[in-house]
């Protein structure tokens, strides 16, 4: 990592960080903590100053993202609600205590009117939140759903799980577009690539397993090279995204074709899971 670069300084709490998201609309990133409360800040490399802070949640909030315009900040939470608040502000806008029967792990965006949720248990919903009610409810997975990204193109959401299966869902229909084989691992972390031609998944023994789109019975390529589990992906370009591993590291990968370009940034041997 090139120190000689300018970078807003390093976010520092007192307890945790379980999650982080960044605003698609401004320059304002959002932390979740283990005790429940949440922080917007905004940031610059003249100095970051915070915005709002709260705690939505009794329990560790675990998963937090934007909406599509930035006005809003979804919140999910161990305490099994998630709500939605204003990001200017700070307000509550919606909450949905109960969500699940079990603690919730993440929260998604789906589109202005869909949200997706899914829990320790397996369970994934999609919610109306015109209606502040499920439209679906999906049990495939048998273990902790672990990450979901949305491919509007298709009205799609891909899902993974600790059970070792990728789960794909048409949000307009009740039952699952394709559920893969078991990969024999943990499925930790999930990315559309290639222009929607390709799906990669980060796994817990470090490879990260390739699906063509629209054949997601079994992946079609696997790239070792992580020596710890690939537990966060986050798409840079159509052929390159940045890993978070659970050694520290953040990875610049290159995919098609497959290269470690480089590190980005080191949390000094604490897991990047996020």
């Amino acid at each position: 990592m090139d120190d000689s670069v300018a970078r807003p300084k390093a976010l520092k709490f007192k307890e945790p960080v379980v999650d982080v998201a960044f605003s698609p609309a401004a320059n304002l990133v959002a932390s979740s903590l283990i005790t429940g409360h949440v922080f917007v800040h905004r940031y610059a490399v003249e100095g970051n100053q915070r915005q709002t802070r709260g705690r939505p949640h009794k329990k560790s909030c675990r998963s937090l993202c934007f909406s599509g315009d930035g006005s809003l900040l979804y919140t999910a939470s161990k305490d099994r609600s998630w709500q939605a608040m204003d990001v200017e502000t700070g307000a509550e806008k919606m909450r949905v205590a109960g969500a699940h029967e079990k603690p919730l792990n993440i929260v998604k965006y789906v589109n202005e009117q869909i949200i997706a949720t899914g829990d320790e248990a397996g369970c994934v919903k999609l919610w109306d939140v015109r209606k502040n009610k499920p439209a679906f409810s999906y049990s495939e997975h048998v273990d902790y759903i672990s990450d979901m990204v949305s491919h509007e193109p298709k009205r799609h959401l891909l899902v993974t799980s600790g059970d070792g299966c990728l789960s794909v869902y048409d949000v307009r229909k009740a039952k699952p577009f394709q559920v893969s084989a078991n990969q024999d691992d943990e499925l930790l972390s999930v990315a559309v690539i290639r222009n929607g031609t390709k799906v990669v998944v980060g796994e817990t023994d470090g490879v990260m397993g390739i699906f063509n789109y629209g054949q997601f019975g079994d992946i079609t390529d696997r790239f070792p090279g992580h020596p710890q589990s690939i537990d966060s992906i986050c798409k840079l370009t159509e052929d390159m995204c940045v890993t978070g591993s659970s050694d520290g590291l953040l990875r610049i990968v290159q995919l098609f074709p497959h290269k470690l370009i480089g590190v980005a940034g080191d949390h000094q041997a604490l897991p990047a899971e996020k």
